[in-house]
């Protein structure tokens, strides 16, 4: 869902260090978190209609290739597909017995007339039985508002008001659901028109919990701004919340104008979001709660149990030192003396990244190569989407006589 541009820009000021703090005000909430659960055990198909292996396509944005989870998918540097994305994890983890083939074709910043493009030009006709995807998040140019809001320096023009102002216009326009329900005809098209054959679409997640004190003289900059206040947090929450409803408004206003009979016999659009799912026992519950940013119990942005990366974060397995990776494209020496690092604002970003890195103050963290992992899940998030995904598909996949 993010552009490479904003992974370059957040390089340049990294939060090298979080501030300490002096523990949890009494007066804050409990907030439930969803411990890691195992995956659920595979159950024989008794849904589809052939012979294994069950084939399927994951694609979309960045919330499907998994910039920054687990190591490289491929060698394709643009759309950062990693081994940690919940596409891969499922195709070892399936959730049904028989084998089953993935063709894994998303790729971050896609927006949906990318998307489109991709479905035409890399999905087979008839050789799917289900595709998985998540879009919508670049449509309202959701990169621009994390780099205006919660990375941006001080001194650079912009206003994170105005961006989340011009974020829902986009969101709220008609333009947003016709460009996603092309999306939806042309994945439909090439499926068959049979009720076995279905596409799911999963939204978006909160970053923050918004109601902890003590996050809120926090920033994800070394220079200690933009501070992650409240205000700011339940801002971008509140953002997320809205883009989710447009999200299910949207499959439900494609479901409601479908007239073939497959479409009356069982779902073929299913809309998964994950901040709002309900148990056995009707409880809702969010699938990353306490596991955001700024939870009870964490005193820093940058902790093994956030699910979410934070500027120049790790995940969990061992990648390659993106610090010498960064050297290599930036002179550390000479790129401040370019004339490029007055004018282009990515540019100097990077060359900052560099020289932070030549002068040892980066750090030695190894990660994966310079991709736009900030504020996407981890591989343990990506974990608990897989087991999200394993329940729908043995929901809707039921076993029939």
């Amino acid at each position: 869902m993010f552009l490479k541009r904003v992974w370059t820009f957040v390089l340049g000021f990294i939060h090298l260090t979080e501030s300490a703090t002096l523990g949890l005000q009494p007066k804050l909430s409990y907030v439930k978190r969803q411990d890691d659960t195992p995956l659920l055990p595979p159950v024989v198909d008794r849904f589809t209609t052939h012979e294994p292996p069950i084939n399927w396509y994951a694609l979309g944005d960045s919330y499907t290739a998994g910039p920054g989870s687990g190591d490289d998918y491929d060698a394709d540097k643009k759309c950062t597909r990693n081994n940690g994305s919940y596409a891969i994890q499922m195709s070892h983890r399936f959730p049904f017995t028989e084998s089953n083939h993935v063709d894994f074709v998303a790729c971050s910043g896609d927006k949906a007339p990318d998307t489109l493009i991709r479905v035409r030009d890399l999905v087979e006709e008839n050789k799917a039985d289900f595709m998985v995807m998540t879009l919508g998040g670049n449509d309202i140019n959701f990169s621009t508002i994390a780099k205006e809001c919660l990375v941006k320096a001080k001194w650079l023009p912009g206003d994170c008001a105005d961006t989340i102002d011009g974020a829902r216009k986009l969101l709220g326009a008609q333009e947003f659901e016709d460009n996603l329900h092309a999306v939806y005809d042309d994945i439909f098209a090439r499926m068959k028109d049979d009720r076995h054959y279905q596409l799911y679409h999963i939204f978006y997640h909160r970053f923050f919990n918004d109601e902890t004190e003590w996050c809120d003289k926090e920033s994800f900059k070394l220079t200690g701004y933009p501070k992650l206040t409240r205000e700011l947090r339940s801002n971008m929450n509140l953002l997320a919340n809205d883009l989710n409803k447009r999200l299910g408004e949207v499959v439900d206003s494609y479901i409601q104008k479908q007239t073939k009979p497959s479409w009356s016999q069982g779902p073929r659009l299913i809309g998964l979001n994950p901040d709002n799912l309900t148990r056995d026992d009707g409880e809702t519950y969010g699938l990353f709660d306490g596991h955001r940013f700024c939870e009870p119990g964490f005193t820093r942005l940058r902790d093994p149990s956030i699910w979410f990366f934070a500027t120049y974060d790790k995940d969990s397995v061992a990648k390659r030192d993106v610090a010498l990776e960064i050297l290599e494209q930036y002179d550390s020496a000479n790129c401040s003396k370019n004339p490029r690092y007055a004018t282009d604002t990515d540019f100097r970003q990077g060359c900052d990244a560099a020289q932070s890195s030549a002068s040892g103050q980066a750090g030695i963290l190894t990660l994966p190569e310079l991709v736009t992992q900030t504020f996407h899940p981890k591989s343990a998030g990506f974990s608990a989407e897989t087991r999200m995904l394993q329940e729908s598909l043995q929901k809707n996949r039921p076993a029939e006589t």
